[in-house]
């Protein structure tokens, strides 16, 4: 064996950083977006009584129309779910947390 040559290794990768959610909708061609929000509520004295996390998650996809889907939701994994779930059944509720819009 050469000294210039290694043996051959098994790659090795690390920890996913994102949900599978995620990872799967930018498989499938979709552009995706993440954002934070939180909300403090405070008693009439000023003190923090409680902060409300929200996760907005966004998906996109240009191909002969364009097509958005947005989800909120208190942790980033439940935020991806219900965006992919949307897309997956293609159904459009008024009322629901989340959109899926045509252009």
């Amino acid at each position: 064996m050469s000294v210039r040559l290694s043996a051959p290794r098994a790659r090795r990768h690390g920890v996913l950083l994102q949900p599978a959610d995620r990872r799967a909708l930018e498989r499938d061609g979709w552009r995706t977006t993440l954002d934070y929000r939180e909300n403090h509520l405070r008693s009439k004295d000023g003190s923090l009584l409680e902060v409300v996390a929200t996760w907005t998650a966004e998906a996109e996809r240009f191909e002969a129309d364009c097509e958005i889907a947005s989800a909120a939701a208190p942790t980033i994994e439940e935020a991806w779910a219900k965006v992919r779930m949307e897309i997956e059944a293609m159904r459009f509720e008024p009322n629901s947390p989340v959109r899926l819009r045509r252009a």
